[in-house]
């Protein structure tokens, strides 16, 4: 081989081996992500779920409806349902578009009973997550800046007798009151679904959802699976 040859070689070999890594890396990546997604299929199966693809662009709409946000786009895949006393619950991805930048979450989609049929976000942090500065700044963000705030909603007041629990924001109509919006029942039950990664809890009309911030988050759709059908039967 001429030398010329070998110098060469010589001198891309650090970015031939950077690529080799690169690629490497890439690979394990893809395979956790495709054993993440098989995994949560296998458990969504064991509780009941079974695939619901027809179902995909009517939730999508649906959806759309519930966020009520006109700046965004919203596409639903993956769907799969079960019932829990004969009423419809849908685990699904849910992306939201705007301007190119999208946003995917996982989201439970669950029939809800409350007092009143106006739209409410609520906001949650996990336990372990003591009150303070950073808590009290993370719920003011989530609800006087938040990216898809509802067109219809504005930050409401959380009630002095749960401040020191895991609910940091309240987004409802304005001069609403929480306790008009849902019942205690329901806000005991929602107080953990932080603990297991659905850190957003949206309602509108008839139905209510628990959903990651992003796809990135940990999400045990197991032990939600339990907090959804706590309130399904309320």
């Amino acid at each position: 081989m001429p030398r010329h040859v070998d110098r060469l070689i010589v001198e891309l070999l650090p970015f031939i081996l950077f690529a080799v890594v690169f690629a490497a890396v890439v690979v394990v990546a893809l395979a956790k992500g495709r054993g993440h997604t098989a995994a949560r299929a296998r458990t969504l199966s064991e509780m009941g779920f079974a695939p619901a693809s027809e179902d995909a662009e009517s939730l999508a709409a649906e959806v759309a409806r519930q966020e009520n946000d006109s700046e965004y786009r919203y596409r639903v895949s993956e769907p799969m349902r079960a019932t829990v006393d004969g009423k419809p619950v849908w685990f699904y991805t849910k992306e939201r578009s705007r301007q190119g930048w999208t946003v995917s979450a996982f989201e439970f989609r669950f029939p809800l009973r409350r007092p009143s049929a106006e739209g409410l976000v609520l906001f949650y942090k996990p336990t372990d997550l003591a009150a303070g500065t950073t808590v009290t700044s993370t719920g003011s963000l989530a609800t006087e800046g938040f990216d898809a705030q509802p067109d219809d909603l504005t930050r409401l007041e959380i009630p002095v007798d749960i401040q020191q629990g895991n609910l940091i924001g309240v987004l409802g109509p304005a001069h609403g009151s929480l306790y008009e919006l849902i019942d205690n029942k329901a806000l005991a039950a929602l107080e953990p679904v932080a603990d297991h990664g659905a850190l957003v809890v949206n309602c509108r009309g008839g139905w209510g959802s628990l959903a990651s911030s992003t796809i990135r988050t940990r999400f045990d759709v197991a032990e939600l699976w339990l907090i959804v059908r706590q309130l399904v039967a309320l």
